[in-house]
């Protein structure tokens, strides 16, 4: 994640894979391995480079007096057997604040045992196989959580007053396709988890992203699967849900039913192409970014995308940048005249992708520095750079960016992720760093600004960009130590002082959100923040807020959801004028029609959200400039 200040950036790393789960990933009863049932804290490094002054790390806080209960965070990662179709909900504790209006998006990983979910009573269409528990059957476990299929939450807080809360996996074709079998079908899906904390160069566990074959050599492994479980974004009156590797599918945003994959109208040019798995807004001209990366033997592409506030390519919105070696990129930021990717120093084997060796014995990282790619955005006169980054760790494979802006003519200042311990089997350190880039000079500097273990940071997207103060942030119970997301924190870049709030060992809260009131004048803190907290003790999950300015005060308002909702990932929060007006009884109809729909065999059969023949349906005519259909 990420912070900045005048001249300077700052960002902290955020561990979305590995915190608290054993390297081999899951054990026959489904749920992550623990080393003897108890956490497992690191070993720690050297810094080997003294000559960076500013890498001094402040001291840890030693947040919690209570180790987190690992046995009830391992439970949040079971699979969801029944959706939630349309649910009211109502505040358990406190009131929901009257000047809280859009609708909440999250996506997350929801089934780890194959194709268990039953299709609708009436549906015509049944399984070969009838769900089975998690651990039942070993064959239908994925290996990793973050391989299991993908769902999105949506509660929409509307003007009128209500709450209104749905839950539904995305029925992709890989899903469908196994849901029918009753198995496992997709095992292309090997990454890194699977061989061990050696694998990779000592990447075992550390890689955000399930890494394929298919990335050398497209073709090669057909049942790869893209499990849509990556971040929920709305855009120009559009619902996706994300993944690292593949297109985006289309959701409808009331019913959260399922309307294909997408070709953005045509922005992604083949269906082979991958798509990255992170937006950024630019609240200056109201537009959203996007990128992705493809490998070939001894280089790489990276392609970065703009579109308008109705979702189309701007002109020139698509550039396309090679950059040599192999770019393991699951992120980026960006500012007015720049899109900032981190190449870390990672070598592959292609003879043993090619041999079916898999990618934890194919990549390898090298002793060198990381690389900062400053890509020029579309309308920028500014060059293309690339500078090589201060390095304290072996390699900076995983980071999270929150934030990026300009600071004159001559610094470019970006918050990112940076590891600061080497990498473990149970997860590594992450630590909110700040760096600052001359591009006039060539040079990056660093500094580390929090050196608590944290996770999912964010701003409030109005400064997005720009100059922000606060910074919001999952961080573990343990202080410095590595422990699961567990609190929420607001950390001011000004000050450098944190505020958190830790729930309960065996609660554990989910990405913090910024919600901006109905009322804010654009400041940086006189919002809400919104997170999904699982209660590993009942199986049951809630959405709490908090005033953002008021953080260690928690929740002002618990509205339980009455569902047990995995850990999940990363989400948004849309103020947009239709977000905010949804009511209770307009998503119901909707989510009854569509599970009509399903009943009738309508969703057995993904339709590809792309204008093709008899594909093409009318709610897709708006990708490719139909306005009249709103």
């Amino acid at each position: 994640m990420f912070e900045s200040r005048t001249g300077r950036t700052r960002f902290l790393t955020v561990l979305l894979v590995s915190a608290g789960i054993g390297s081999e990933g899951f054990e026959a009863s489904g749920r992550p391995r623990l080393r003897n049932g108890k956490l497992k804290t690191p070993r720690r490094f050297f810094v080997r480079h003294a000559t960076i002054a500013e890498n001094e790390a402040p001291e840890s806080s030693h947040l919690g007096a209570t180790p987190p209960d690992m046995v009830a965070f391992a439970s949040g990662y079971t699979t969801v057997f029944e959706e939630l179709v349309c649910k009211s909900c109502q505040a358990s504790q406190g009131e929901v604040p009257d000047d809280l209006f859009g609708t909440y998006f999250r996506s997350g990983p929801a089934m780890f045992s194959a194709g268990s979910i039953l299709p609708p009573k009436k549906s015509l269409i049944q399984p070969k196989q009838p769900p089975v528990l998690d651990g039942e059957d070993k064959t239908r476990m994925v290996p990793h959580p973050f391989e299991g299929d993908g769902a999105v939450l949506g509660v929409t807080f509307s003007r009128e007053g209500d709450v209104t809360a749905r839950f539904r996996f995305i029925r992709g074709t890989p899903f469908t396709y196994e849901r029918k079998k009753g198995k496992r079908v997709y095992t292309g899906m090997d990454s890194t988890r699977m061989e061990g904390p050696s694998a990779g160069g000592g990447l075992a566990n550390d890689l955000p992203l399930p890494l394929y074959r298919h990335n050398l050599m497209p073709g090669l492994n057909k049942l790869r699967k893209n499990t849509a479980n990556s971040r929920a974004i709305y855009w120009g009156k559009r619902l996706f849900s994300l993944w690292e590797g593949g297109q985006p599918h289309k959701l409808d945003a009331l019913a959260l039913s399922t309307d294909g994959r997408s070709m953005l109208g045509g922005a992604i040019k083949k269906e082979a192409d991958p798509f990255g798995g992170k937006m950024i807004y630019d609240p200056s001209k109201n537009r959203a970014l996007f990128y992705a990366v493809s490998h070939e033997s001894k280089d790489s592409s990276i392609v970065c995308y703009e579109f308008d506030d109705k979702f189309r390519l701007i002109e020139n919105g698509r550039i396309e940048t090679t950059v040599p070696g192999f770019a393991l990129i699951t992120d980026f930021a960006a500012t007015e005249n720049y899109a900032v990717f981190v190449q870390p120093p990672i070598a592959t084997n292609g003879m043993k992708f090619l041999m079916d060796k898999g990618p934890g014995r194919a990549l390898k990282v090298e002793d060198r520095p990381s690389i900062v790619h400053l890509i020029p955005r579309p309308e920028s006169s500014k060059q293309q750079m690339s500078l090589p980054l201060p390095i304290d760790s072996l390699s900076d494979s995983n980071l999270h960016f929150i934030n990026a802006y300009e600071d004159g003519d001559k610094v470019l200042s970006w918050p990112w992720g940076s590891s600061l311990e080497e990498y473990q089997a149970c997860a590594s350190k992450k630590s909110l760093w700040r760096y600052t880039i001359d591009t006039q000079r060539g040079s990056v500097s660093k500094k580390l600004m929090f050196n608590d273990h944290c996770f999912f940071g964010g701003i409030n997207p109005a400064v997005s960009m720009k100059e922000h103060r606060y910074i919001y942030m999952n961080v573990g119970a343990l202080g410095a130590d590595v422990a699961p997301p567990q609190g929420i924190a607001r950390f001011d870049c000004e000050t450098a002082e944190s505020q958190v709030w830790m729930p309960e060992n065996f609660e554990f809260c989910g990405e913090p959100m910024y919600a901006r009131r109905a009322t804010e004048d654009g400041s940086n803190d006189p919002g809400y923040i919104l997170s999904v907290l699982y209660n590993g003790k009942k199986n049951e999950s809630e959405l709490l807020i908090l005033q953002a300015n008021k953080i260690p005060s928690g929740p002002i308002a618990r509205l339980p959801l009455d569902i047990a909702i995995p850990h999940g990932l990363f989400g948004c929060f849309s103020t947009a004028e239709e977000a905010t007006s949804w009511s209770t009884e307009e998503i119901e109809r909707r989510a009854k029609l569509a599970d009509k729909m399903e009943s009738k065999g309508n969703m057995w059969n993904e339709v590809r959200s792309e204008f093709s023949g008899l594909g093409l349906r009318f709610s897709d005519m708006d990708e490719y400039g139909f306005d009249f259909l709103f």
